[in-house]
């Protein structure tokens, strides 16, 4: 597993950091100075869809040196992480994003070495698990499992671009690139589903220079899972 990238002075003026959000008031405070004391003089966006809690007022009440917008998708017509990200990342002024969940079980501290592969060329930067904090129920394991098998086989059977975890939700990218891909294709993504990277994969037909960052996934302290028996219909019926 690689060293963790140590926060320096570096501006990272040029990045943007996507939160998706769904009641995330126990967690977004501590995850918005995370960010500011890792990433100095990033941008952040912060796609709520629809939170019933205090996630909008600390958000909006945050003040530090980042710079960070609250993108209010609570009156959308539809709802879903999916779309949530992909209208954060039309939103996005920035050369690159990266995207996170806002529950801190994406580690903050990884930040840098996904920015800095992107400053070295890659296209896209994906993260890959190499270990789970806490104890995963076994239909949990199992459904990763099988989930991240048949999503591979997915891709490669449709000759696309691949990374070692298509389930990851931490991942970052040329922001151009989605934006092209969402233009042309918006219709073709799960916009309801949960799985963003995967349908962009499986969209985009272009070669991509492709790194993967390891990463720990922690443990969930508060909040529940937005997985579902409709997030894992929608997710397989993607898969074809």
């Amino acid at each position: 597993m690689s060293e963790i990238m140590k926060p320096s002075n570096e501006s990272y003026s040029h990045l943007t950091v996507i939160i998706p959000t769904l009641n995330e008031e126990k967690t977004i405070s501590l995850l918005l100075e995370k960010i500011e004391e890792i990433t100095p003089h990033a941008n952040v966006i912060v796609a709520d869809d629809g939170s019933e809690d205090k996630t909008k007022k600390l958000v909006e009440g945050f003040e530090g040196n980042i710079s960070v917008k609250f993108l209010d998708r609570k009156s959308a017509l539809i709802h879903g992480l999916t779309i949530s990200v992909l209208d954060a990342i039309m939103d996005c002024k920035t050369n690159y994003f990266l995207v996170m969940d806002g529950d801190l079980q994406h580690p903050a501290e990884s930040l840098p070495r996904f920015y800095k592969k992107l400053e070295e060329g890659f296209n896209l930067v994906a993260g890959n698990r190499v270990e789970v904090i806490g104890k995963w129920p076994i239909h949990r394991k199992l459904m990763s499992y099988v989930a991240r098998g048949l999503g591979s086989f997915s891709l490669m059977i449709r000759r696309r671009n691949r990374v070692k975890d298509i389930m990851s939700g931490l991942f970052a990218s040329e922001t151009n690139i989605w934006k092209q891909t969402i233009s042309s294709h918006r219709k073709d993504f799960i916009l309801e589903g949960y799985k963003v990277l995967f349908d962009f994969l499986k969209i985009h037909k272009t070669k991509l220079e492709v790194s993967h960052v390891n990463y720990v996934f922690g443990t969930r302290n508060f909040g529940e899972s937005k997985i579902n028996k409709k997030v894992i219909w929608k997710f397989f019926k993607s898969l074809f």
